[in-house]
């Protein structure tokens, strides 16, 4: 199940909206948490980062750059499952292993943020190269210019 909650500016809130939650079946012998990622796990983006938080602050602060920048909001449950699909993870594995440990979704605190929490839960190092990690040029420019 999920929830959302908006943070917006004092008087700003006057407008509608609006939180969805989902609820199903977990077809799959599956135990993804924060708490376990293990050494030697690799961290996996599934596109460029900073797009959702760059373009929200710009619309708050009425910044304009000269590329646009878009957010990056799309359902992630075709992806979940193709990830899936893919490691085995599939109904009737009884050992529940798979090689997905934990997920997170970065939106509100940042990759960083959300790394952080893992390797703590998990009581893990990571080691990341920067040069690795996607960032859109739009992004890395705006980022530069704040």
């Amino acid at each position: 199940m999920t929830g959302d909650t908006k943070v917006v500016n004092r008087g700003k809130g006057d407008k509608i909206f609006i939180a969805t939650t989902g609820i199903g079946v977990l077809e799959r012998a599956v135990n993804i948490s924060a708490s376990g990622a293990r050494p030697c796990d690799k961290v996996t983006l599934n596109g460029h980062i900073g797009d959702h938080g760059m373009a929200i602050m710009s619309q708050r602060e009425n910044l304009e750059f000269e590329s646009a920048i878009e957010r990056d909001c799309a359902a992630l449950h075709g992806l979940l499952d193709r990830m899936l699909d893919a490691c085995g993870a599939v109904t009737g594995n009884q050992s529940g292993d798979h090689p997905i440990h934990c997920m997170r979704d970065p939106t509100r605190g940042g990759v960083a943020t959300a790394l952080n929490e893992i390797a703590s839960q998990s009581k893990v190092g990571m080691l990341l190269h920067e040069d690795r990690i996607p960032v859109r040029e739009a992004v890395q420019g705006a980022c530069e210019i704040l």
